[in-house]
């Protein structure tokens, strides 16, 4: 098995080597004699302190998820969802605009096999962004029925 990993250093990017450490100023010579038993050595000096650069995210994360968090992800890939299958329209025009100025052009043809796979990648792009959505949904739902459960269990423990 694996060791844990602590999330916030999975993804941190790390700098150059710190120095290793330096050994203190060697320290004059003890004009009086050393008492009897082992010689002391010289403490040593903790090592350089590098620049405290803050983690490449800004800040430690906030891992926890509300609710209201996962309903706000639903509704961002609802828009997005949204955004993109208006540009089908711009595009069934831009197709008709170029098929008319390129009359007798040898690519006029392959106009026609681009507004196929542009609606293909609109059909595929949409289906998962709306599937997200319903997914983001779905967990906002759940973690409210797991909280009402978690407080309904624990009501009377201190009763």
């Amino acid at each position: 098995m694996s060791e844990p990993v602590d999330p916030r250093l999975a993804y941190s990017v790390t700098s150059s080597p710190t120095p290793s450490p330096t050994p203190g100023p060697t320290p004059a010579p003890d004009p009086q004699p050393s008492p009897p038993g082992p010689p002391s050595a010289p403490e040593p000096t903790p090592s350089p302190s590098g620049p405290n650069l803050p983690p490449p995210w800004g800040t430690d994360p906030d891992v926890g998820v509300s609710p209201s968090f996962l309903r706000g992800r639903a509704e961002a890939c609802d828009v997005s969802s949204e955004t993109i299958r208006k540009t089908r329209g711009v595009a069934e025009d831009a197709n008709e605009d170029l098929g008319r100025a390129a009359s007798g052009w040898s690519f006029v043809k392959s106009i026609d096999d681009m507004q196929v796979r542009w609606e293909a990648l609109v059909k595929e792009v949409t289906g998962r962004l709306d599937y997200a959505s319903d997914s983001f949904r779905r967990s906002a739902d759940a973690y409210v029925e797991n909280e009402s459960q978690i407080q309904s269990s624990f009501a009377n423990i201190y009763r």
